[in-house]
């Protein structure tokens, strides 16, 4: 494969320093992220799709807040909104690292390759943003230029202690036991 041209390489640095854009959750979602689900819709994420949605999206960056647990129905947007367009916002807008508990570990391997590959693969941008090197995309860790870190893991009381991690979402929380390795 050809090297970046020195041009490339210094406007991909620059890139990293620009100041961060401010959008709100809802916003970032509107303006980077894509939906690609054949049979029930493809185009860009719409807000006025789900409107219930928007409030809860944007309290995930509100700094006065440490948390937000929600609870709704099934099949409502609460996964691509929540975790799937704070990860949008987490990659473009507000660089932190980031980790999705999901119950097990099979269903953290499906999240990650149902879920999040697939919004690297429609959303171009967000995509654009994993670093390109294969070992910087893998199954359970994605690396940005950014420099951060998504995790995508499952509840063992190793892979709960102690990260240095500033967004935690929890997936299907009523499917994890109560109790860790005690």
């Amino acid at each position: 494969s050809k090297s970046p041209s020195l041009k490339e390489v210094f406007l991909d640095l620059a890139s990293v320093f620009q100041p961060p854009e401010r959008l709100s959750v809802s916003d970032a979602a509107a303006k980077y992220r894509h939906l690609n689900n054949p049979g029930a819709y493809i185009g860009p994420w719409l807000n006025e799709t789900v409107p219930y949605m928007a409030e809860p999206m944007d309290t995930i960056a509100e700094r006065g807040k440490s948390a937000l647990v929600f609870v709704g129905p099934a099949q409502s947007a609460k996964t691509d909104a929540l975790i799937l367009n704070g990860i949008a916002y987490t990659v473009k807008v507000d660089p932190m690292d980031a980790i999705i508990y999901c119950p097990t570990l099979s269903s953290a391997r499906d999240f990650s390759s149902r879920r999040i590959d697939r919004l690297h693969r429609h959303s171009r941008e967000i995509g654009a943003m994993l670093l390109p090197d294969k070992d910087a995309d893998n199954k359970f860790d994605k690396h940005y230029r950014t420099g951060i870190i998504l995790s995508i893991s499952w509840p063992s009381i190793a892979e709960l202690a102690g990260r240095p991690i500033g967004r935690v979402w929890l997936t299907d929380y009523d499917r994890m036991p109560d109790d860790i390795d005690g």
